[in-house]
This record gives C-alpha cells, structure tokens and sequence, in this order.
C-alpha cells in the first residue's frame, strides 16, 4: 500500500467512526420523550437575569419573562446590572412600575472568585428567595410553560435541570446558526439520555436552591467563561443528579449573532471553557472536527467515494436535526439542511485555526 492509500484507510475509518456516533445520537433522542405537564407543586421561585449592556433586548425580554405562567404572588425575577454603560437601566425602570414581580439590583461587589456573569448571579443568588434558582439572558425571549415544564422534572435527588436554545433568525445567516444550534443541543439531550453528561444550557437552566449553596456558590466555584459548566460540574461532583429536556414548553428563543466574526468568539469562548469536559468529549469533537479534513483529502483522490460520505453524513445530520425540531414541534427546510453542510465545514475549519490564535476573546465588551 502507498502513503496515499494508508491515507485514505485512516480517512475512512475516522468516517465510519463519526457516522457510529451520529447513529447514537439519532438513537439517543429516541429515549426519554418527556412531554409537558403542569407542576403539581408550585413553590416560589427565582428568576436571575444578568445584565450588561443589553439595550437592544431587555426590552423583549422582561416582557417574554412577565407572560411566565406561574402564580405572580410565587415568583420573582431579580435583574442584576454589571455595569451596564448602553441605556439599559433606563429602559429597565420603566418596566418596573409596569410589572411589580420584577427587581433591579445594581451589581457592584465581587464575591470570592466570581467575575462577569458568574458574579451577578452570586450576588442575586444571596438575595432571591425562590425555592429554584432559574437562569436565562437578557437576549433570550422565555417560553411561557418554562416553569411549570422545568419544575415537574425535579426530584429530591435532582440538583439541575436544564431546557434547550435555538436560535430565531429572519436572514439566511441567523437560520444556518439556528439550525446549527440545534444540532449541537440535539447531540446534547442524546447524549444526557443515554446517561453520558455534559453540561447544562446557561440561559435556560434551574438549580434547586439547596443544591446551588451546597457547592459554596459562584463565588467558590475558580472562574470560568463558560460558568454554567463549572456549576454543573460542582453539582455532579457533589453525587447530584442532572436533566437535560427538549420539550415544546421548555426551549427558549434567541437571537442570533450578527456576524461570522462573532460566531467565531462565541465558538472559542466555548472552547475555553470546555477545556474540563471529560477526555470521551473532546475524543468527540476530535472526530468531528476531523471529519472535514478527511473528507476534502478524498475529493482530491477519490471524488466519487468522498461525495457519497458527504452525501451519507448530510443524511445523518439531517435526520438528527429534523427529529430535534419534531420534538419542539418547529418547523424546518430542507435547503437550509443542505447549505448548513457547507456552513458547518466552513466554521469548523476557520474555529480551528482561530482558537489558536494568540489573542483573546471579547464577551460583553470584556476580554478574556
């Protein structure tokens, strides 16, 4: 056998590989088809919202978040500014007198180890009174049965419970993130109901309260980007149990980014952050990532076999993204799944020479 030929048995067997786990994934979403319900028990909960910069969405989202179907004399939704320099607080206040379940705390002191993000939600964390801690962002329109579809899904050895995010999107680049959000949160639920854990989804996530002060809080937890991770990480550790759900009632909304460019921070901030996932995960994207490689070596040695893996992988990804959108009861297009395949090769590759890139990532006018 020549180089090349070697070449193209590695090629083939890292293929076969990554369609033996998309064939999991398909199969994993086939189990556990939770469906809504209304919460037989309605304890007082907690909303923390944090808040910086967010002018362009508080609006829509203090609005999606007073249409909540839950009793408004059991729920409250505190806001954390962090410093918010863009008008947002203005646009907040009115609001305020509108719908009186809602709070705004300004966010000035650091606790412990908490930063950013991580440390509005530790300060809200010591003031809210809920029962359950529910987490979302300031750019993400909540679905109305959200607490009533998340709290039924606990029990006394349940610490998170987490739903899904899509994104909405009117142009064609805002859908192509759409769908490739789904993909991602399509492998996540198959994977959590095939027992194997990941994370949980940081702006559509519950923790019991009692869980979130067993592992000390934000503030003991070491700083991370991606903090939904670390607090779902301390609460495994802590022999807890964890939920990931994609119902019609649970999954949110939200807004796209507007460009590549920032498609690509977002993707190495997750990077990041997910240096701690266990090895079997980024054994995982290791084969995804090189699936592309693989398959633009064989165009140039063996065309017609290359097209058909192609063609074998759309069908995989297709399959698993419509059965996703099925469960949410959302709509989808069949040209859409086909650029998305161009789409998704297109960020791997450029993600991949991105992350390396010696400089940092911006969040929230913030860099990391």
């Amino acid at each position: 056998m020549s180089v090349t030929d070697y070449i193209i048995f590695a090629a083939l067997s890292l293929m076969v590989l990554h369609y033996l786990i998309q064939m999991l994934v398909w199969l994993g979403l086939t189990i556990n088809e939770y469906h809504d319900q209304p919460a037989v028990v309605q304890p007082k909960v907690s909303v923390l919202l944090a808040v910086r910069n967010e002018k362009d969405n508080i609006t829509e989202c203090v609005e999606a978040l007073s249409k909540l179907d839950y009793p408004t004399n059991k729920i409250e939704i505190l806001i954390g500014n962090d410093q918010s320099t863009d008008g947002t607080v203005g646009l907040i206040e009115p609001l305020l007198k509108k719908y009186h379940q809602f709070q705004l705390h300004h966010i000035t002191e650091q606790l412990g180890k908490a930063r950013g993000k991580a440390n509005v939600l530790a300060n809200l964390a010591h003031v809210a009174t809920g029962e359950y801690f529910f987490i979302t962002d300031a750019d993400i329109q909540v679905n109305p049965n959200w607490i009533q579809s998340m709290l039924v899904r606990f029990d006394d050895e349940t610490a998170i419970v987490s739903g899904i995010t899509i994104g909405k999107g009117n142009n064609f680049f805002e859908k192509l993130q759409a769908l490739d959000w789904t993909y991602f949160n399509a492998v996540l639920t198959a994977t959590t109901n095939m027992g194997i854990p990941c994370t949980a989804v940081g702006n559509n996530m519950v923790i019991s309260r009692k869980a979130y002060f067993a592992t000390g809080g934000y503030e003991a937890l070491d700083f991370s980007v991606t903090e939904d991770y670390k607090l779902y990480a301390a609460v495994r550790k802590l022999k807890w149990k964890t939920k990931n759900i994609a119902t019609p009632g649970s999954f949110h909304f939200t807004k796209t980014l507007p460009d590549f460019k920032s498609v690509l921070h977002q993707r190495k901030r997750w990077l990041t952050g997910g240096k701690e996932l266990p090895i079997y995960w980024w054994l995982m994207l290791f084969v995804f990532g090189l699936f592309y490689p693989a398959i633009l070596f064989l165009l140039f040695t063996q065309p017609t076999l290359a097209i058909k893996c192609w063609l074998l992988k759309f069908i995989f990804e297709a399959a698993i993204i419509n059965r996703q959108l099925l469960r949410l009861q959302q709509p989808t297009a069949f040209l859409l799944l086909i650029v998305h395949q161009f789409y998704s090769m297109a960020l791997s590759l450029c993600v991949a020479v991105f992350y390396y890139l010696p400089f940092k990532f911006a969040w929230k006018n913030r860099y990391y």
